[in-house]
């Protein structure tokens, strides 16, 4: 791996990066959020939610503060001053300068002073606030003078916040000089401030040098009092700046600095053409200009400064063309919009697309890519879809895995494909399983006294004058241990009906038990294929409970909307979301419950000769050897007969029980005892 060498400060930012910052922290980081359906280019919906999340994330650790990031459509364009808004076309190149914007306007959404600028940049307000800090009371400031003082503090406030977070937080650096380099190096900027372009004394030579002050090729020569903007603003030294109204300080020392030497230069003008006409001879320039410091480049006061960086010594660009000069206004109009805080981000989502990835991001979804083999020494990997959060929004939106429309509509579910007599019934079934289950509440503990160890028995204290040392006492208490248990569901398309109805019965059964009582946590995960708005069909997990975070009401209420989708991942889903599993136990006793109705099917991407039973065996194993209690249950009619029943056995072993999709209640009997036959004594 290439080293990269990174700057101590913002003065003199890098101008190139090898590769992607992100890089350094996702090994897999995708930043490709389209794909081909024919000829057309669709969202990766999954995807650009993710970036969402890793960019919002970013700006949260930077800051220390919850700031939402969004993405911008026809109605929403710019930070807002509480929300971040980012484009949405930040494929390859564009992506760690769209980090490098968000992380900036976080930071002033964080670090600025936003009363002080609505009470500052407001007529009289302002020129008390000037006549407060020894300026001139009497200076003729016009809205546009005004507006000039804003510019110059936004350039002194970015550079105040971005030296604080580059210092900081060096992790994020890369992004920054991402951000720097496309908005204040750019070829053109480099030539244009090497040459005689933008030397008049006026406003917008001197903004244009002042902006790309931190740009190595500047010149301080250029114009008279630059070398005392210069000075007075001391990038080096930008950290005493320690809050916007000391950035605010600055911009009005630099203003008039800069405002007094363009009246001058303006009535020295005149009174040249005036001598012109008279012939007179024209006074000889001062070394000094006459309102502040002397400006020589070779001066005490600026030497050490000037010759810092700056490309005074080298020989001068030619001077540029018509087309470079168009060139030129388009970057400096970019430069702009950036100290404006309206910089142009590329791509717009529509309100509808916006809300999918809203939907997408608030779920927690997320693309885990799974290993199915290798071929010739490449891996095939496969991206599986894991959705940590049933939301309402998620269901709404992704028709082709919940009954979108009837939720939506507020209709009745489906009678056939949703599940809302086994919701019912489960619950029903849970509430009698769960006063069977009371019996975990209890605590049984045995006393035994005269032991020579443990704690003090205060009633035999007496005893210790008659030389018996057995006064000591041992409380031993029976507890049950906690269970996490992860329910997951086959909801292939051949699970329709009845063996949908009685799998969600029999997990619902176990949920309200749990709720009953104490120490069992119950997730219920749903299991299928699915294609997105028409992308390749992928692995599908849904978690659509967990009593860690929901209560049975989001049961009741969202449960009859769920419907099977797609083909049997099986093996693809257990390997997606097996990090999940060990994570979400946090050491309990787990148990994970299969319900499944047929053999795995392949999806595209898997490896050449990929074997559904085998790799589904092999995971299976793994969970073994985590220490997770596998217990699989074959919902189908032949009463364990079949060539299916065969592949369950081979891929779930021992664990494989046959189970009569109408007697499913034998599945809560096995776990009631499975609860009171593990205990711990402590």
């Amino acid at each position: 791996m290439k080293k990269i060498r990174i700057r101590k400060d913002l003065a003199n930012p890098i101008k190139t990066y090898e590769r992607s910052a992100s890089s350094y922290w996702f090994d897999d980081i995708d930043t490709d959020f389209t794909y081909k359906v024919g000829h057309r280019k669709q969202i990766d919906y999954t995807k650009l939610a993710a970036a969402q999340r890793a960019i919002g994330n970013f700006v949260n650790i930077v800051t220390g503060k919850q700031i939402p990031v969004k993405f911008q459509n026809n109605d929403e364009s710019y930070t807002d001053g509480k929300s971040v808004t980012i484009g949405s076309k930040i494929e390859d190149k564009n992506f760690d300068p769209a980090v490098g914007l968000a992380l900036h306007e976080g930071s002033h959404i964080a670090f600025t002073n936003f009363n002080l600028l609505d009470g500052c940049f407001i007529g009289s307000s302002f020129h008390s606030y000037i006549a407060m800090r020894g300026g001139d009371p009497d200076m003729d400031m016009r809205e546009d003078d005004i507006m000039k003082v804003k510019d110059l503090f936004n350039w002194v406030e970015d550079r105040r916040i971005d030296y604080h977070v580059y210092t900081n937080a060096p992790g994020y650096r890369k992004y920054y000089e991402a951000m720097y380099t496309k908005y204040f190096h750019s070829k053109i900027v480099d030539k244009a401030l090497k040459s005689d372009e933008k030397t008049d004394e006026d406003w917008d030579s001197y903004m244009f040098r002042i902006i790309n002050l931190t740009n190595t090729n500047r010149r301080l020569d250029a114009l008279e009092v630059l070398s005392n903007v210069w000075s007075i603003i001391d990038l080096k030294n930008i950290s005493r700046l320690k809050s916007s109204e000391d950035a605010l300080n600055v911009a009005i020392e630099v203003y008039k600095v800069v405002s007094q030497q363009i009246k001058d230069a303006a009535l020295q003008k005149q009174q040249d053409r005036v001598d012109r006409i008279t012939g007179k001879k024209p006074k000889p320039k001062s070394d000094c200009n006459s309102s502040s410091s002397c400006s020589n480049p070779n001066s005490d006061s600026t030497k050490g400064d000037i010759n810092d960086g700056q490309s005074k010594s080298a020989p001068k660009q030619e001077e540029l063309s018509i087309r470079e000069q168009e060139r030129l206004e388009k970057q400096i109009n970019k430069q702009k919009d950036f100290l404006a805080g309206e910089p142009k981000k590329i791509g717009r989502l529509t309100k509808k697309d916006n809300a999918i990835v809203r939907s997408i991001k608030e779920s927690g979804t997320e693309s885990v890519s799974v290993n199915t083999g290798h071929e010739g020494g490449a891996i095939y990997n496969v991206d599986c879809i894991v959705i940590k959060k049933m939301t309402h929004a998620v269901m709404c939106h992704m028709d082709s895995v919940f009954d979108s429309y009837r939720l939506q509509t507020g209709q009745e579910p489906h009678s056939y494909y949703g599940p809302s007599h086994g919701v019912q019934e489960g619950i029903l079934l849970g509430k009698q399983l769960g006063k069977k289950l009371q019996l975990r509440n209890e605590k049984r503990s045995l006393k035994s006294t005269r032991l020579n160890a443990g704690k003090i028995d205060r009633r035999l204290i007496s005893e210790l004058g008659f030389q018996n040392a057995s006064v000591f006492h041992r409380i031993v208490t029976d507890r049950y241990k906690n269970f996490f248990i992860h329910i997951s569901i086959d909801a292939s398309g051949s699970m329709s009906g009845s063996r949908f109805q009685n799998a969600i019965k029999s997990a619902v059964a176990i949920a309200q038990a749990a709720s009953m009582t104490t120490g069992i946590r119950v997730q219920i995960s749903l299991r299928g294929t699915s294609s997105f708005n028409g992308s390749i069909e992928k692995t599908v997990t849904v978690y659509a409970y967990d009593s860690a975070k929901d209560k049975m009401s989001k049961i009741k209420k969202y449960f009859p909307y769920l419907r099977t989708f797609g083909c049997t991942p099986e093996g693809l889903a257990f390997k997606s979301f097996l990090p999940y599993i060990k994570q979400d136990a946090k050491g309990d006793e787990c148990i994970f419950i299969n319900y499944s109705d047929g053999a795995p099917s392949s999806v595209s991407g898997c490896a050449w000769g990929y074997n559904g039973i085998s790799f589904t065996k092999k995971v299976v194993n793994e969970m073994k050897e985590l220490g997770i209690n596998v217990l699989s249950y074959f919902i189908d009619g032949n009463n364990g007969n079949g060539y299916a029943c065969d592949y369950f056995k081979q891929m779930y072993g021992q664990t494989a029980e046959f189970i009569d999709t109408c007697n499913l209640t034998q599945i809560s009997k096995s776990m009631n005892r499975k609860f009171l036959e593990i205990s711990e004594t402590v």
